[in-house]
């Protein structure tokens, strides 16, 4: 099964290596490869005898060191790289998106909101829009069935009354760059809404977390835009909520254009450009942040996956309860 196969990876990988860096960027791919299987409907393989070395591993009587292959086939004794593990997760979604039931839409707006990224109003249909319930949950999107899928947040609230979705793309040279191309009129394949998106009401209710973090970077603003302007998050009533986001510099900053609405909300709101003239990133801010509380706090990040396991750490090390990062993949 793909979640036994994603956990197996995982062990080993700990086992093997001990290095932190290394084991938050595992730890990313992993949980996105296995969110991303989960919602694409994976065929469940049969089931497979374990392999006699594998067993001698698990019960401690085998000569297999911990870290090396445990029944997989064995390329040496190294522990599968991250690299290896993208190029294995590209091609499954590849694979799998041929079983994705895909649908029309057409593309009503383009505007191009940063130096090299657009933002796209579509039209996908009632039907499909409807299954758009949490803000953070994403889409796949492509030209033609020969291109292998972007997978693309949406940025607006949910609204159950129309069938546009927003959603905000950076240029580059595969299916993005395709997708940036395209004019007004154009039409492309979307997938039915995925993802879990952000439970805040489970995962960061107010009676707990009284302290809301919104990281973004890039285009991972768009689905904390979404989460924003859908009022999920009871602003009013959390003791403080920031936005940390990070970019560029300001030609490449997208909805700059509602920072101001968002303060009148309550946000505080504290930008971060890489490189701008201080060279900073939304760690530099967040690490200079003072937890006077730390019980209270929650983040919620979208943008690099390794900003997870970054925020995770010195959370811990804040004092900050388990889990409270939480995520769109």
């Amino acid at each position: 099964r793909p979640e036994s196969c994603c956990a197996t990876l995982y062990e080993q990988f700990w086992q093997g290596r001990r290095h932190r860096g290394r084991q938050r960027t595992l730890r990313a791919i992993m949980a996105n490869l296995a969110a991303r299987v989960g919602v694409l409907g994976m065929r469940q393989c049969p089931p497979r005898t374990p392999s006699a070395a594998w067993r001698a591993n698990r019960s401690g009587s085998g000569s297999h060191r911990p870290g090396t292959s445990l029944g997989f086939r064995n390329r040496g004794t190294s522990v599968p790289t991250a690299s290896r593990l993208r190029q294995g997760r590209s091609r499954l979604l590849t694979q799998l998106a041929a079983d994705i039931s895909w649908s029309n839409a057409s593309v009503e707006k383009k505007e191009q909101v940063g130096k090299d990224r657009f933002k796209f109003i579509l039209d996908v249909g009632s039907d499909l829009a409807q299954g758009y319930t949490i803000p953070g949950q994403y889409v796949q999107v492509r030209c033609d069935e020969e291109q292998k899928p972007a997978f693309i947040a949406l940025a607006n609230a949910p609204a159950h009354q129309s069938s546009l979705v927003e959603m905000v793309i950076k240029t580059n040279d595969g299916t993005a760059g395709a997708l940036c191309a395209l004019g007004e009129g154009a039409e492309v394949d979307v997938s039915p809404v995925m993802g879990k998106g952000f439970p805040v009401e489970e995962r960061a209710p107010l009676d707990t977390c009284k302290d809301v973090y919104l990281i973004a970077t890039g285009t991972g603003i768009a689905p904390i835009r979404a989460l924003i302007n859908s009022g999920a998050l009871n602003i009013k009533n959390r003791d403080s909520v920031a936005l940390l986001y990070g970019y560029k510099d300001k030609d490449h900053c997208a909805y700059s254009e509602e920072f101001g609405a968002w303060e009148e909300m309550g946000i505080k709101l504290s930008s971060a450009e890489s490189e701008g003239p201080d060279g900073i990133y939304v760690t530099d801010i967040l690490t200079k942040e003072k937890l006077e509380n730390p019980e209270s706090v929650v983040a919620i990040i979208a943008g690099q996956w390794e900003l997870a396991g970054t925020i995770e750490e010195y959370f811990k090390e804040q004092g900050v309860p388990e889990g409270r990062v939480l995520t769109n993949f």
